[in-house]
């Protein structure tokens, strides 16, 4: 069977949070998250200013550059209805990302090891004090 003739091929977009319901720029940022509603007054409140923007004109209003390339990305999609306007997450680094794992990972233990070994030189310590040791 052919993808084209597949149901998934002809799915259709059914959320509400579509092209036709989005009229003003503040709905769309909220939907889309990130805190993009901080640069609400940047376009003036104005969606179509805003679908109007290139990527240079947002670079010259001050709009960093992540915070931009999210935004480029959910105009296209708006524009184009490829899907339903959601917040995309930030993606989080286990153990500092891929390439410091190891290193993080190593500093973890040796700290960990460290703080057994103050640990257990203080509790010899107080044990020495209270009398129960002797050197």
């Amino acid at each position: 069977r052919a993808f084209s003739s597949t149901p998934i091929a002809f799915k259709t977009n059914t959320s509400t949070r579509t092209k036709e319901n989005v009229e003003d720029l503040e709905t769309f940022f909220k939907l889309i998250g990130r805190s993009t509603v901080e640069h609400l007054d940047t376009f003036e409140g104005d969606l179509q200013k805003f679908l109007g923007t290139s990527s240079k004109q947002m670079k010259d209003l001050g709009i960093d550059v992540s915070t931009r390339r999210y935004m480029l990305r959910w105009i296209h999609k708006f524009q184009n209805d490829l899907e339903p306007l959601r917040e995309h997450k930030r993606g989080k680094k286990k153990n500092g990302g891929e390439r410091n794992a190891k290193t993080v990972l190593a500093k973890r233990k040796a700290l960990q090891k460290l703080e057994e070994k103050e640990k257990f030189k203080q509790e010899e310590l107080d044990a020495e004090n209270r009398g129960e040791r002797e050197f």
